[in-house]
């Protein structure tokens, strides 16, 4: 149970609540036991009423026949209660360690680095975070009851069933380890199985979220069957993986009752045989049948408790995995916060690859000054999406140094290098609440005037006070009740917001109509003035506003220069841009992929 082990100290936070809860569960494991024992001093009576005695002596046997039910009933009510309250003690705590589990796993993948996701699928960590920790909410927490009140049931149980005939006892006593055997045995391959279905499920996770991600590309393409065929595919996938660890548990749980069920019946001959010896009464024998009875329920529970323990195993040691992960992007030691910025970047002959023996970026040296407006063109691949991710350090360079006003961005924490950047990508996702929500998304602090002056500067304002709540109207999953255009725009309002002195815009005009965005680029070249832009450029209009226009080949520099500059020469950018004109095409190349 090394995966279970690690992450004990989830649970020591709430050490008192489980002591008082181990204790709460130990008394009712024994009040059970005590319960049943009980029977005794009922059947006795009871059987010496049915016995057709005088009537007086009847008398007296259903009277205290009559105290003894209402004794036996106090002490099942007591029995009751005590397991009502160890199970929602139960609850209590595996719901709380299980939510803070959960909030730790996703936080700590938060920080991770970019590297990182780019080589997890997004099911994959949903799975991690729903499906393995739901796991482990449901062995936590409706089952942790059974970790002592079963064993405590057990002990107890077993010490009446001494105290009414020690041969008995003995008897049945062998049965014990032969199930914990079985157990044992077994739970290697529930283990097993329950990794199983834990990937398998992290497969279905992400059917589901390719499923409803790309629907309308789905849609487009007639890929509905297809889809609903890789869906089928995953889902029959987690029923195999299912059904498999559910032999091994039907196994388990088969011989277990057959062991039970060879003692019952091995008791009852032999209870006979003492009987009719004279060492064993019959309310005894039919106490000691239902003790026997409540500590094989117990033992069962236990069975199916350790069983889902090493289904829990296997969710547990998943869990660890991820909050073993470490980023490559992380703050050095001495890394210090910057206090202002001036604007200035600097890359000084960087090298770059997001995969080792497939550069990306080599050589690479440009010097952009504090309010200078750079865009960056090349064909698709060329590199231009990552010197936008080296800026704000989502990705460390191999080789060379990216410095912001002279800093080398490993020297500063990250946290203060990106709160001096804005950044509007090409593909605009937001997120699920409102207009307003998602403007300030970045500054939650920023007053309803600031939000405002922000949407209104990114040509916002006025569709998003036609909408049916105004500002508060929720924009729908991804921004779905918005058009492409309305998103981009809400995106350019949110980075304006945090009044960045360094802006990356990935062709933040791609998605809007002429008007919009002559209105956009209006607002932009008065909330430029003095902040440095690096934009990855796509539309002739952009690159023609530019002060500067780096072409990139092959993750190399190879042409640099104004607008006019660079069409007086021979190279790439006059041949991409007459092309693109003589096309009648508004975009100059076209968008690269992520990893680019």
């Amino acid at each position: 149970m090394r995966g279970l082990w690690a992450l004990r100290g989830f649970a020591i936070k709430y050490r008192r609540v489980i002591l008082v809860s181990m204790l709460v569960m130990a008394v009712a494991g024994g009040v059970n036991a005590l319960a049943v024992n009980r029977f005794d001093e009922v059947l006795e009576p009871l059987f010496k009423s049915l016995t057709g005695a005088d009537l007086q002596r009847e008398a007296e046997h259903m009277q205290k026949l009559l105290q003894e039910i209402l004794i036996l009933l106090g002490w099942l009510i007591a029995a009751a209660i005590l397991q009502a309250i160890s199970h929602y003690l139960g609850e209590w705590i595996g719901q709380n360690t299980l939510c803070d589990l959960r909030t730790a796993v996703f936080n700590h993948l938060q920080f991770l680095s970019m590297r990182f996701f780019d080589r997890q699928r997004s099911g994959e960590l949903i799975s991690r975070v729903n499906n393995d920790t739901q796991r482990l909410q449901q062995v936590l927490g409706s089952q942790l009851a059974n970790l002592v009140v079963a064993p405590v049931t057990v002990l107890v149980s077993f010490r009446f069933m001494l105290q009414k005939s020690w041969r008995l006892a003995l008897l049945t006593v062998v049965v014990a380890p032969l199930v914990y055997l079985i157990t044992r045995l077994l739970g290697r391959w529930v283990r097993r199985y329950s990794y199983l279905v834990q990937a398998r499920l992290a497969d279905l996770t992400s059917a589901v979220e390719q499923g409803f991600g790309l629907i309308r590309v789905i849609k487009i393409f007639g890929m509905e069957r297809t889809t609903t065929k890789r869906f089928s595919a995953s889902a029959e996938g987690v029923m195999r993986a299912e059904l498999r660890q559910a032999r091994v548990q039907a196994g388990s749980q088969m011989l277990t009752l057959g062991l039970v069920s060879f003692a019952l019946c091995g008791t009852l001959l032999y209870g006979g045989y003492e009987i009719a010896s004279g060492n064993l009464t019959s309310s005894q024998l039919m106490t000691f049948v239902l003790l026997m009875q409540l500590a094989g329920t117990s033992i069962s529970r236990i069975t199916r408790l350790r069983l889902s323990l090493d289904r829990a195993e296997a969710a547990a040691f998943r869990t660890v995995e991820m909050l073993e992960a470490q980023t490559d992007v992380k703050d050095a030691p001495d890394a210090f916060d910057l206090d202002r910025v001036a604007g200035e970047v600097c890359f000084d002959n960087v090298d770059f690859s997001y995969d080792e023996g497939t550069p990306v970026l080599l050589d690479f040296n440009v010097q952009i000054t504090p309010g200078e407006t750079v865009a960056l063109v090349g064909p698709s691949g060329a590199g231009k999406t990552t010197v936008g991710n080296l800026v704000p350090r989502l990705y460390d360079v191999d080789s060379g140094a990216v410095l912001v006003d002279g800093h080398d961005v490993r020297d500063l924490t990250q946290a203060s290098l990106r709160s001096f950047m804005g950044f509007v990508p090409q593909e605009t996702l937001l997120f699920g609440g409102t207009a307003r929500e998602n403007i300030a998304f970045g500054r939650p602090d920023a007053t309803n005037d600031e939000i405002v002056a922000a949407a209104q500067a990114a040509n916002a304002h006025d569709f998003i006070e036609a909408l049916p709540e105004g500002y508060d109207t929720p924009v729908g999953e991804r921004g779905v009740n918005l058009s492409g255009g309305q998103r981009q725009r809400i995106a350019i309002a949110r980075a304006l917001l945090r009044d960045p002195r360094i802006l990356i815009l990935d062709e933040a005009t791609s998605s809007l109509d002429r008007e919009s965005e002559a209105a956009v680029h209006h607002a932009l070249d008065t909330l430029l003035q003095g902040r440095t832009a690096i934009i990855i450029a796509h539309r002739l209009s952009t690159i023609r506003n530019a002060d500067r226009i780096v072409v990139l080949e092959n993750g190399r520099i190879i042409q640099q220069g104004t607008h006019e500059q660079l069409l007086a020469q021979e190279g790439l950018y006059r041949r991409l841009y007459l092309s693109a004109e003589a096309a009648g095409e508004e975009h100059i190349a076209d968008q690269e992929g992520p990893s680019a």
